[in-house]
């Protein structure tokens, strides 16, 4: 799954800083989630990825991303997010923007993944380790990713992490995967 060939095909393909996304898999204070994780996992997915969804426990990554890919990251200043969210750059154009999250440990980071509304979003990847919902599976969860199909995960869900308009944010999103041609099921 993490062919270094690959890797840098999908790379190219989305126009990612040279080296960014051989770095981002291999750091372990990091995980990346989303939509670029749903691209490494389905690699002949034609939904395009339109930016890059990360979770670190060290500030100074933001630091080495602007040293050795030029992303420049400016805070988020809003009263609806509980945790420290940033937004990063690499240059002027149609670069990929970059959504980190800095929270302060591999827990915190793990209740925000796995918090997420769906199964397919229950997924993170750090250090070439997948860490996913137990309550989902691994290999089912990457089925619905190829298959393109998100369920909806009944049960309570602990939402101290997320923005406190995050039921809005989800009303937004499943109307996003449908757009990408996923089937979303409650």
């Amino acid at each position: 799954m993490f062919d270094p060939q690959r890797l840098q095909a999908l790379a190219d393909a989305e126009r990612l800083p040279p080296g960014l996304l051989h770095w981002l898999v291999g750091i372990h204070y990091l995980y990346i989630y989303g939509g670029l994780l749903k691209k490494i996992i389905d690699p002949t997915s034609t939904v395009p990825l339109g930016d890059v969804d990360v979770i670190t426990l060290d500030a100074k990554v933001m630091h080495v991303m602007t040293e050795r890919f030029g992303i420049v990251f400016r805070k988020v200043h809003t009263i609806n997010t509980h945790m420290p969210y940033f937004i990063g750059k690499a240059g002027h154009g149609d670069n990929k923007i970059i959504h980190l999250v800095l929270l302060r440990s591999h827990e915190q980071a793990m209740r925000y993944i796995m918090n997420n509304q769906f199964d397919i979003d229950r997924l993170a990847l750090s250090n070439h380790y997948l860490f996913c919902d137990s309550q989902c599976g691994l290999g089912a969860i990457c089925n619905a990713i190829r298959a393109k199909r998100a369920t909806r995960v009944q049960g309570a869900r602990d939402m101290t992490l997320f923005a406190k308009n995050r039921p809005q944010i989800e009303l937004l999103y499943a109307m996003r995967l449908r757009r990408k041609g996923y089937i979303v099921i409650y």
